[in-house]
């Protein structure tokens, strides 16, 4: 009988070269308010108010650590690297800045303008992200 038919045609042309330069970035992703950016691409703590204050049980009212003229990443990072830390407020009243560092649950906000508080997330919330201290 006959024989297979014609084998395949010829390959893919050459694909297109390089674009000119580097591509530029997306402006997307830059911000001009920095502090904005930690707060949304962090994973390692949860905002619960943008304007709050953070309520741990009632009982407890001095169980946490106050702080006068920090500044948001090292009021985040006191928090982020101490063990005990369940979540930070950060409240800015005009040109004074003050930082709480908690110590146990935060189980509610409270309205409070130019506060903001963050929950630590938990070990299961972090997932790939979590740091070994």
């Amino acid at each position: 009988g006959p024989g297979p038919g014609p084998g395949p045609g010829p390959g893919p042309g050459p694909g297109p070269g390089p674009g000119p330069g580097p591509s530029p970035s997306p402006s997307s992703l830059l911000s001009p308010s920095a502090s904005s950016i930690a707060t949304l691409y962090n994973p390692s703590f949860q905002l619960l108010s943008t304007s709050g204050v953070c309520r741990t049980d009632d009982k407890n009212k001095g169980n946490f650590d106050e702080l006068w003229g920090k500044s948001y990443p090292e009021c985040h990072d006191m928090c982020l690297f101490s063990r005990g830390c369940t979540g930070f407020e950060y409240t800015v009243k005009g040109k004074a800045s003050r930082c709480k560092l908690f110590k146990g649950p935060i189980l509610s906000t409270l309205p409070v303008g130019g506060a903001s508080c963050y929950k630590k997330a938990s070990k299961t919330e972090l997932g790939p992200h979590k740091k070994r201290l």
